[in-house]
């Protein structure tokens, strides 16, 4: 039996991102699509298999000082930040929560730290707070679909410096985000 295809709707929600993210992803060929009577169409399989694959990286980005910390309770949005991450050539660690991520910290050295703010347990705030403690020089970026009235968005910018990219985000902020620290990998066109 043939697999089923999903709409552009589908894998939004499938990925947590806005629809207009799919898209740009889609156009862009950073995304496995379909054009099916003129309308997007996916794989669910080849969606997950875009998410669980990883490029080689580069060997000036072997150093375990050039990977990146990415620290979000979601799998998905982890996963996703993680392939955003690879394309552009830069090695990455994920951890589900703050005290595993204090942990891989305690492991090996990163440079930056993607950072989701409402996580259970240990919240981001917190968690930025006891890595700074392991290493002072620790970039983070923010990656939140909290604004600026929730509490926890305002206790984390008396951090600073630091970034902050709103969920649903696009490769291009992933991007732009590294581009000051590492030497990306060109994107393909």
């Amino acid at each position: 039996m043939e697999e089923s295809l999903i709409t552009v709707r589908e894998v939004a929600d499938y990925l947590k991102l806005k629809e207009q993210t799919v898209y740009l992803l889609a156009r862009q060929n950073k995304i496995p699509s379909l054009k099916v009577g003129g309308s997007l169409r996916f794989k669910k399989s080849q969606i997950d298999s875009w998410l669980i694959s990883s490029p080689h990286v580069t060997g000036k980005q072997e150093g375990s000082k050039q990977k990146v910390l990415i620290v979000d309770d979601e799998e998905l949005v982890r996963n996703t930040l993680k392939r955003m991450i690879e394309i552009h050539g830069v090695g990455s660690a994920t951890a589900e929560g703050g005290r595993r991520a204090i942990e891989l910290m305690k492991q090996e050295k990163f440079k930056m730290v993607f950072l989701d703010l409402d996580m259970p347990m240990m919240n981001g705030v917190d968690t930025l707070r006891a890595l700074k403690e392991i290493d002072k020089d620790l970039v983070f970026v923010v990656v939140t679909a909290l604004d600026g009235d929730h509490d926890l968005f305002r206790k984390i910018l008396e951090h600073a410096p630091l970034s902050v990219i709103p969920k649903p985000f696009t490769i291009k902020q992933i991007g732009d985000a590294l581009e000051p620290y590492y030497e990306l990998t060109p994107l393909p066109r």
